[in-house]
């Protein structure tokens, strides 16, 4: 059973998570730290911020977003899951899970109707590669930062 909700800054470069996700308990801090985020990345490579809507920030090719999460029971090591669908670029909702195990196995287990052909793992995060027909899904697991 889940009771409360987290917000969740997830750092992405088409398919690709760039930075840790970051899960906050206050949605004005999480946002707030996007903006720093963003303002720190948009000096370094010398481009603008744009901010299409509100809870996402394009920095060049980092694209910040800002997503509500269910937090699950009994937390012992929170991850923070991602998925793309072979449609694009869509805005990706951001899953939490109380331990690697579970993370894990939602990664693979995405999606039901295509055939899993790749995995990378390491201590930190892992991802899955599914291939339906000519397209691909990504489904992308990683230990998250957790400030409170």
């Amino acid at each position: 059973m889940t009771h409360e909700v987290r917000w969740v800054l997830l750092f992405t470069d088409g398919m690709a998570m760039t930075y840790p996700a970051e899960v906050y308990a206050d949605e004005q801090r999480a946002a707030f730290e996007a903006e720093r985020w963003a303002a720190i990345l948009a000096a370094e490579r010398r481009v603008p911020i744009f901010r299409p809507f509100p809870g996402r920030w394009e920095v060049g090719d980092v694209w910040i977003r800002l997503v509500e999460a269910p937090v699950p029971d009994d937390v012992r090591d929170l991850w923070v899951g991602t998925h793309w669908t072979h449609h694009g670029y869509p805005e990706p909702e951001a899953a939490l899970f109380a331990n690697e195990e579970e993370a894990r196995a939602w990664a693979v287990e995405q999606p039901l109707r295509g055939t899993l052909v790749e995995t990378e793992e390491d201590l930190w995060s892992f991802s899955a590669v599914f291939r339906l027909g000519d397209d691909e899904e990504h489904s992308h697991v990683q230990r998250a930062k957790v400030v409170y």
